[in-house]
């Protein structure tokens, strides 16, 4: 799941990962929050500037839902100061934007591999 307003981050998202990976999109947190009711996702990849609640609040209530407690967050910032606040959200990993799609890649599928060996 991508959770962001900048359009550019999904398309980084549907472009890096194969084309039969589902990439679900909310634009603000609580459209995110409307879908994480649905379905738990593998990974959460979050723009900490993400309408409503924002990132971090996307982030804090993720960890107070019991079935989403363990899904893996990558948080994505504007500015390498707001990783301590990023980091008491919750976030698994922190990243400054902008993030290539490689990179972008590379985080999600390090965070999944390490929430499915944790899970064994």
């Amino acid at each position: 799941m991508v959770v962001s307003r900048d359009e550019r981050i999904a398309e980084e998202a549907r472009r890096g990962f194969a084309q039969d990976l589902e990439i679900v999109n909310a634009s603000d947190a609580r459209e995110a929050l409307r879908l994480l009711r649905t379905f738990v996702p593998a990974c959460v990849v979050i723009d900490i500037h993400t309408g409503s609640s924002g990132g971090v609040g996307l982030s804090r209530d993720m960890r107070d839902v019991p079935h989403l407690r363990d899904v893996p967050i990558l948080m994505l910032l504007e500015r390498d100061q707001d990783r301590w606040l990023a980091g008491q959200a919750g976030a698994d990993a922190i990243r400054t934007k902008p993030l290539g799609t490689s990179d972008l890649v590379a985080e999600v599928t390090a965070l999944i591999g390490s929430a499915a060996g944790n899970a064994a």
